[in-house]
């Protein structure tokens, strides 16, 4: 592929949309599960916050593994995309049966959602493995990069929304009330899952893998060896910081938000789906501005003024007026603008780390470093995620049985606001002081892949 290549725009629309795909998946899990397993299904606080650390600890066993198989695939349809073909349909099938409620016995339902999210899971990875190490292989090109994580992360953000508001709206609206959540959450279950496997089925169909064939591709290693290698890479030790406190404080607030509205703010109920989709749509729209100033300040800046930007927004949640509907759209409007630099921006510098391992190493490893990217990331979520339910639960959070209205003590309520207001702030600060760190600018890039192609020209050796 020429260095200058120029992805096509429906082949980065169609890119994008598997993205739109993976996160109305992400959304709904990060946004619901946790309250439907606690005030749908009736399962306590921590009792789900341990589902969901097993199964996300599961998840990032198997990312790591599916890297490296998608690494030695070798197919006439490439070594990512056939992943994406044969899994879209287990993935939406698996996403349907989370939000069922077959049993009455909350022991019997804890083993089943623990076994259902093991499958889903397993689909998902998948699926979500191949497609991010999918993005290298479109373009070499440092800014075309950008424009790429432009289009898929605006199409991430409209399935964000989808998930947030879309999921809201046929529970609350088309199902008014808490006590029809038995009925409407598994509706939206079928519903998605099969819109997500179409999605998924077109973003097999529009897309192209590129992977240069002169360089090698890493043969497979034991995983802590694997882990050592790139974790010897001091730029990928400053990616993986950057990409995992980002995501985590990202996943702190959406598990938290449903939290904060209904039960601290009291949003009425068919309002709540407007108030979930302010700031995704917020931030689909301010997409191309951190596009745009991230090729005219650098990601680096761009990034650290983003993340300054929003833990100073997120502190408004210690404060927010019970019953305040403008309060509460202003800061999910500030929110969104910020939230929208924190998917645009790390999900363009991860691809760099591979040609800076090529130049270091000689080889290509994009789905080793997904991989293990994704296992540190989700082991790390899934710890914050359990400590916050945890936390929910020691200080009184009352679970309650199909979607009834339960009074909260105070002592919950300000765990709430603390968790959202403080929690996924710091996460984004560290996370800028990784993107501060880190060694990789454009005229550093533009200069390995000048020695990259050189080496490929005259033959010399792979590496340093």
């Amino acid at each position: 592929m020429k260095e200058g290549f120029v992805v096509p725009t429906g082949e980065k629309i169609a890119y994008g949309m598997g993205d739109m795909a993976i996160n109305i998946a992400y959304g709904a899990m990060n946004f619901y599960f946790l309250f439907f397993l606690t005030n749908v299904a009736g399962i306590s606080a921590v009792v789900a916050g341990g589902i969901i650390m097993a199964a996300v600890a599961w998840d990032a066993i198997t990312d790591y593994w599916m890297g490296l198989i998608s690494d030695r695939t070798s197919t006439r349809m490439g070594r990512r995309r056939p992943f994406i073909l044969f899994g879209a349909v287990p993935f939406g099938l698996c996403y349907a049966l989370l939000w069922l409620v077959p049993f009455d016995d909350p022991r019997a339902l804890a083993a089943y959602y623990f076994v259902i999210v093991i499958l889903y899971k397993v689909a998902f990875t998948v699926v979500s493995i191949p497609y991010n190490s999918l993005h290298p292989e479109l373009s070499q090109n440092y800014d075309e990069r950008t424009s790429i994580s432009g289009y898929r992360m605006s199409l991430s953000f409209v399935g964000t929304l989808l998930a947030a508001a879309g999921i809201m709206l046929v529970v609350d609206v088309l199902f008014p009330g808490r006590p029809a959540y038995g009925r409407s959450y598994p509706v939206q279950g079928m519903i998605f899952g099969a819109f997500m496997t179409v999605i998924l089925l077109v973003t097999f169909a529009g897309t192209k893998e590129r992977t240069p064939a002169v360089a090698p591709h890493a043969a497979f290693q034991g995983f802590f060896k694997s882990l050592s290698s790139t974790l010897a890479l001091r730029e990928f030790r400053y990616v993986l910081g950057m990409f995992i406190f980002n995501m985590v404080g990202f996943d702190l607030m959406s598990a938290l938000l449903v939290f904060f509205l209904k039960d601290v703010i009291h949003i009425p109920e068919d309002f709540t789906f407007i108030i979930m989709a302010v700031p995704l749509v917020v931030a689909v729209a301010s997409a191309p501005l951190w596009v745009y100033l991230g090729e005219r300040w650098g990601k680096r800046k761009a990034y650290r003024t983003a993340a300054l930007y929003l833990a100073m927004v997120f502190l408004a949640c210690l404060v927010a007026p019970v019953g305040s509907k403008p309060f509460v759209i202003g800061v999910c409007v500030l929110a969104g603008v910020g939230i929208s630099a924190s998917q645009v921006i790390p999900f363009s510098i991860i691809p760099d780390v591979i040609e800076v391992d090529e130049y270091e190493h000689g080889t290509r490893r994009e789905g080793a470093f997904y991989g293990v990217i994704m296992f540190l990331y989700k082991v790390s979520a899934a710890v914050a995620i359990n400590v916050a339910s945890l936390l929910l639960g020691l200080f009184g959070y009352v679970e309650s049985t199909a979607g009834q209205i339960t009074a909260q003590p105070a002592s919950a309520l300000w765990a709430v606001r603390i968790l959202i207001g403080v929690g996924p702030g710091l996460c984004f600060l560290v996370s800028a002081f990784f993107v501060h760190r880190l060694p990789i600018t454009r005229e550093r890039f533009d200069e390995i892949k000048r020695i990259i192609q050189e080496r490929k020209g005259s033959g010399a050796p792979a590496g340093k």
